[in-house]
């Protein structure tokens, strides 16, 4: 095929084409946009008949609170200062400490699962970030000492990590977030 009729035609399509792309982004666009709107509308909903079934009955609201006040423990006990206490460091070599250490976050956190029917999306995704959160602390920070260490060293790394930044953990953030959503059902 002759050179300047292919240029020509690559030439002609791209001028078909670039108004057919500018239209799609624009329907795309507009068609997100008003997926978002119908999103919020509703989550708005969802919240004013939350509202409106937690005043209609008591039980839920009971039930809802009872929800919140066992995550806020959740995130006492999982929080990996309270991990370290309620462990024999001593005894332990790093290795052991890693696993007692996993096994109580999963098992306190599988203790709770049932507690996501009463609380927002939002507070129960963030407890499951600060359990995946603590379970990834746990095994960097093992991973990055000998295999010969000790259940003191590893948790001197945790502790070192903890007091280096205090947003290493999720920790306050989730425990803030469950006390503001258990206020503002209560008030």
């Amino acid at each position: 095929m002759d050179p300047i009729i292919l240029l020509y035609l690559i030439g002609g399509g791209i001028i078909v084409f670039i108004p057919i792309a500018i239209y799609l982004i624009r329907v795309n666009k507009k068609a997100v946009l008003k997926e978002r709107e119908e999103l919020q509308l509703q989550a708005a909903q969802q919240k004013q008949q939350v509202k409106h079934t937690t005043a209609a009955n008591p039980e839920l609201l009971r039930l809802q609170l009872q929800a919140y006040e066992r995550l806020a423990i959740l995130c006492e006990r999982i929080g990996l200062t309270n991990l370290i206490s309620r462990s024999n460091v001593n005894e332990l070599s790093a290795q052991q400490l890693q696993a007692l250490m996993i096994q109580n976050i999963r098992t306190e956190f599988e203790y709770n699962v049932s507690q996501q029917l009463y609380v927002s999306n939002a507070a129960w995704d963030a407890v499951k970030n600060l359990k995946e959160q603590n379970i990834f602390i746990v095994n960097q920070l093992a991973s990055m000492l000998p295999l010969n260490a000790s259940g003191t060293e590893l948790s001197a790394k945790i502790m070192e990590l903890l007091s280096q930044d205090e947003n290493a953990s999720l920790q306050n953030i989730v425990a803030t977030l469950i006390n503001k959503e258990a206020k503002q059902l209560m008030g």
